[in-house]
């Protein structure tokens, strides 16, 4: 029920987002609460179903063409799923628009839903037809936008989605004229009377104004509190990637070419008694014949009247010394470097 919620408050921000009139919500949520009763649904598909409900709802809801010169906006699938996040691609939302209109197996475009709006417009003008000869003090009603606005809050909570249309309209139209303490007693008597016309018990009636009364002392409460927390932006890692935010602020600096000092041809070591002859088949014939006592000419001779101080190894006549010092060599036997 929670990310049912959380759907319908995604297909409210829809809504004001494109600019569309209150019925496109409405018939986007009896949409999708139609077709979860019928159907069980995982909760990963959920997003998936709100989005083609929503998108149904564009497709078969008159827009504002009739009040003004605007026309009809139908919001194209793959900004629904760019925009709403719901991790679902436009042919996803293809596939569950058919999935939805064969399961509830009705044309919307002859047939609409009816809404707890369609049942809030009626009453209402049939609440002021029957209680404006009355007044004792006549009073301008509530204006019918903030009743279609407080509605829309009570629609997006799974609490006020087991009670009918008729009982969330007669709940809060009985909610806003209650306010009106001089003619309390007139607006009672007409709310009665519709609610015998609606065949709504009193039980239910109760049951259905509790939690409408709720609803917007939650709604009034959030508000008017004052946002105490900093404002934190939580992005996911594919949202992030695709709005880039520090990418505009970013300069293109050309790239600064280091000064490169002489290359010196690679120094062969040794071969060790330990290493495989494997490691210096690699190299070229090139680096082999480079002559190393040209860069790396062989120490003098020390003098004849110098006596070293260690005692000098007698070296036998066939053995060459070599032009340059070797490498110390690690004996693996002791673990200890020659």
């Amino acid at each position: 029920m929670r990310m049912r919620n959380g759907s319908a408050h995604v297909l409210r921000c829809l809504k004001v987002w494109y600019d569309l009139p209150p019925d496109t919500f409405f018939n986007a949520v009896n949409i999708m609460d139609r077709f979860l009763t019928r159907m069980k649904a995982q909760p990963k598909h959920l997003s998936c179903i709100a989005v083609s409900a929503f998108h149904l709802s564009c497709q078969f809801t008159p827009g504002y063409s009739h009040l003004r010169d605007i026309p009809q906006v139908i919001p194209d699938s793959r900004d629904l799923t760019t925009i709403s996040q719901c991790k679902c691609s436009s042919g996803d939302v293809t596939r569950m628009e058919r999935i939805i209109l064969d399961k509830l197996a009705t044309d919307l475009r002859c047939q609409p839903p009816v809404t707890p709006l369609t049942l809030l417009r009626v009453l209402y003008a049939a609440h002021n037809h029957l209680a404006a000869p009355l007044l004792h003090h006549p009073t301008l009603p509530p204006p019918l936008t903030t009743l279609i606005h407080k509605l829309e809050i009570v629609e997006c909570d799974s609490a006020a989605a087991t009670f009918r249309p008729s009982e969330l309209a007669l709940s809060l139209l009985a909610l806003e004229f209650g306010q009106d303490n001089g003619n309390k007693h007139i607006h009672h008597a007409c709310i009665n009377h519709l609610q015998n016309i609606c065949k709504v018990t009193y039980h239910t009636f109760d049951q259905c104004q509790k939690v409408v009364a709720e609803l917007m002392d939650q709604y009034e409460n959030q508000r008017h509190s004052p946002h105490r927390q900093r404002l934190v932006w939580k992005l996911s890692n594919r949202t992030l990637r695709q709005l880039r935010p520090t990418d505009k602020f970013t300069t293109r600096l050309p790239t600064i070419v280091e000064m490169q000092g002489p290359s010196h041809p690679p120094i062969i070591r040794p071969r060790m008694d330990s290493e495989s002859s494997e490691m210096y088949l690699s190299s070229s014939e090139e680096e082999m014949d480079y002559d190393y006592d040209e860069e790396f000419p062989p120490l003098p001779a020390p003098a004849a009247s110098m006596k070293s101080p260690r005692k000098s190894v007698s070296q036998s006549p066939h053995k060459k010394t070599p032009a340059f010092l070797p490498y110390p060599q690690f004996n693996r036997k002791h673990n200890r470097i020659a």
